[in-house]
């Protein structure tokens, strides 16, 4: 096959990919669409890019939609640029109209923008490996389409990707100046209740030392108060001095206005009494930043 032939080959397949993540987006069919991309995703919009587990990202649309009545999505303008390293870059144009359920309010919203889709070749053919979002306009309210709750686990979720990834200004983003962490089940000589910049020291601190972090959500669900959510997530870390910490955790977020006030975080204390070192318990002392 000549070079011309597999470069127009790659486009096909590259449109295709494209085309069948807003079918699928559309049709709301969450596992066929997760299939599309690779394990871990850089997502976004051009000035707030974040790095997530496919699923979690997936996890993250279906709840931002998850009471719409209909969503309609049409992308053209395909422009595609392939590399031989095995990457791609596809940019598109696209309008979505979307109707929720809601009926307070006007339903109907509709976006218009263009994404950059950034692609890899797999040994399962091309897969999106990034997806960028950059809305030109939009009318109504995205959130009559929203699940209740939805916004509190989107939150939880990307506050736990960005702390995963040692993104401290990305998770610093998700709190409340005067955020509450609530431990009530820790063990003594770690902290129970941090307030404020004593959350942000601690996140600061496991970012600095840990040779490495991994927080993968297992499942996610709203409360009826849709500003609390319950989120089930793993730790998988490596400590200092090369030891394995790994624990099953429950957090309680409340979400208001976008930021984490709350966090009542729930966690088996004697994984964490045997895994842990007493020195490495660490309790910010009041007012401590």
């Amino acid at each position: 096959m000549t070079q011309k032939s597999q470069d127009s080959l790659d486009r096909n397949d590259i449109v295709e990919l494209c085309t069948r993540f807003g079918w699928l987006f559309d049709q709301q069919n969450w596992s066929a669409l997760a299939e599309l991309f690779t394990d871990q995703v850089v997502a976004g919009s051009p000035g707030e890019q974040f790095t997530v587990p496919r699923q979690q990202l997936v996890d993250d649309w279906s709840a931002q939609v998850g009471r719409a009545r209909s969503i309609h999505r049409q992308i053209t303008d395909h422009l595609v640029e392939a590399d031989a390293d095995g990457t791609a870059t596809c940019a598109a144009k696209y309008q979505l109209r979307l109707v929720g359920s809601a009926v307070d309010r006007d339903p109907r919203v509709e976006t218009s923008g263009h994404y950059r889709f950034d692609l890899r070749r797999t040994g399962d053919g091309w897969r999106i490996a990034g997806i960028t979002d950059t809305v030109l306009w939009r009318s109504g309210d995205a959130a009559v389409a929203a699940r209740p709750g939805g916004e509190a686990q989107q939150v939880a979720r990307t506050f736990l990707a960005a702390v995963a990834a040692r993104d401290l200004d990305a998770a610093f983003a998700c709190l409340a100046d005067d955020v509450v962490m609530d431990m009530p089940l820790a063990p003594p000589g770690a902290p129970t209740r941090l307030v404020g910049d004593q959350v942000r020291t601690l996140y600061t601190g496991v970012a600095a030392v840990m040779k490495e972090i991994d927080l993968p959500v297992v499942r996610s669900e709203a409360f009826a108060d849709p500003q609390w959510a319950l989120v089930e997530y793993l730790s998988k870390m490596v400590l200092p001095n090369g030891a394995d910490y790994t624990n099953h955790y429950y957090g309680m977020f409340q979400v208001v206005d976008g930021k984490i006030t709350v966090l009542r975080e729930l966690y088996d204390t004697y994984a964490y009494a045997e895994q842990v070192p007493a020195e490495m318990r660490f309790a910010p002392s009041e007012g401590e930043a």
